[in-house]
């Protein structure tokens, strides 16, 4: 019965879910999870009390605090002007991959890599363009005709969108202030 519970359970997940087409925040959480359920359900994260900003002070966690959080400022439609709005959508597993586990991380010239992946699609209230219908160079060509406050809106794109986060409080043993702390992104909690 076991087993065959666990089977239904993995062709679900198989079966039902596509994992590259998940947000990067619903990996994290997932990851997290998975973590959670196989080593245990609290983490010891080191954290760098703000006060004298060189203190670090061991915190245990419960994963089951930890929850992915959505600023109100968000939004997926950018409007770039009166006529055109840019629908984005979330990184993918891929973008994901090299932002977290990359040894070099995310290099300059992968940011405009970044943005395009996340376009789904251009629109106005006449017509629609679908990114998926563009080639990479096209869509490099309709970014570099941006200005910099639209470039901004995109930065608040994904400055805003949903993230693993959680508050702790923290004392400082040296100096006995207490500061709250915001812990976001898996690399905060398995650091």
């Amino acid at each position: 019965l076991h087993l065959s519970i666990r089977r239904q359970r993995q062709m679900c997940i198989r079966d039902s879910v596509k994992i590259e087409d998940l947000s990067t925040f619903d990996i994290e959480y997932l990851f997290l999870n998975i973590r959670g359920k196989s080593v245990g359900e609290d983490v010891e994260v080191m954290v760098t009390c703000p006060d004298d900003d060189k203190t670090k002070v061991p915190i245990l966690i419960k994963l089951d605090d930890i929850k992915i959080k959505t600023s109100n400022e968000h939004s997926k439609d950018i409007k770039l002007d009166d006529n055109l709005t840019l629908r984005m959508k979330y990184p993918s597993m891929k973008e994901f991959i090299k932002s977290n586990f990359s040894v070099e991380g995310m290099k300059p010239e992968d940011t405009f890599d970044l943005i395009i992946s996340c376009i789904e699609q251009v629109y106005s209230q006449e017509e629609s363009w679908s990114a998926s219908d563009c080639t990479k160079d096209e869509m490099n060509d309709f970014l570099d005709q941006l200005n910099s406050t639209q470039f901004k809106e995109i930065e608040k794109f994904f400055e805003t969108m949903p993230k693993l986060s959680h508050d702790i409080e923290v004392e400082n043993p040296e100096t006995k202030v207490k500061s709250t702390v915001t812990l976001e992104g898996l690399a905060s909690f398995f650091g």
